[in-house]
């Protein structure tokens, strides 16, 4: 079995539809998240930023099996709140109309974990990190350096650690549970490669700017820092044990 990942946007009728309804069964039945339903349908309702984002959508043998969405945040910011203080770093500042934010990562329970053959890709990777790897190519295309999301400080955590975003905030307690802030730098090849992330075997059209280098910088040190030599799954296992908290398996929604 060969999985899919495509890229779509809000106007193709079938992947937007299969997208809210993961979104429906991951978020809102499994982790509880509050989203707007769509009446008399167990999908949730268009985003206001959906307009202004990419997807990509998993499929095995034609059933949506994951998602994920991101948005350059110079045309909209879903959750922007809960980077105010990171926004406010020169670091940031300096890169602002290249950075975007990803969110709505979810994969049914069936496939998450499960290295599976992905269309198109040499190795063979889990259904996430597929959707993550097409939608940091997509992210480059757009002209993203910086990418920004939150998560729970869980596996999720662990996931996207994993595929090479750094930890750049302590747990913080927003939206009804605790969360953490994560960041990655498109251009990053170096920590890709270094980690093993499928990140590493992407051709970037450019290389990484001065400025995009110095939040590699930013977020190594400031990821140090919270971790005090732990490994994410290290810190993340000690915080769920001190403040347990719903753990899901994917970055938060609107």
């Amino acid at each position: 079995m060969a999985v899919t990942v495509n890229f779509f946007d809000d106007t193709s009728v079938p992947d937007f539809r299969d997208y809210r309804g993961i979104k429906h069964d991951v978020f809102v039945l499994e982790q509880g998240w509050r989203l707007p339903l769509e009446a008399g349908a167990q999908i949730v309702a268009p985003d206001p930023s959906d307009d202004h984002s990419m997807f990509v959508i998993a499929r095995a043998e034609g059933h949506a099996i994951g998602i994920a969405r991101a948005t350059m945040i110079r045309d909209a910011f879903p959750h922007a709140e809960l980077f105010a203080g990171q926004l406010a770093r020169p670091e940031l500042q300096a890169v602002r109309v290249a950075v975007a934010t990803v969110n709505s990562v979810a994969v049914r329970p069936a496939f998450r974990g499960k290295a599976v053959r992905i269309e198109g890709h040499a190795r063979t990777m889990t259904a996430a990190k597929a959707l993550m790897t097409e939608l940091t190519k997509r992210l480059d295309a757009a002209g993203a350096e910086v990418v920004l999301l939150t998560t729970s400080p869980g596996i999720a955590a662990v996931f996207f650690d994993h595929v090479g975003y750094y930890l750049i905030d302590p747990p913080f307690h927003a939206l009804d549970r605790n969360l953490i802030n994560m960041g990655l730098c498109v251009h990053d090849t170096g920590h890709f490669r270094e980690i093993g992330s499928p990140l590493g075997d992407l051709e970037f059209a450019h290389a990484a700017s001065e400025a995009e280098r110095r939040c590699m910088a930013y977020f190594r040190e400031r990821s140090a820092e919270i971790l005090q030599g732990q490994s994410m799954q290290e810190f993340c296992r000690e915080e769920l044990a001190h403040a347990p908290s719903p753990a899901g398996a994917y970055a938060p929604a609107k």
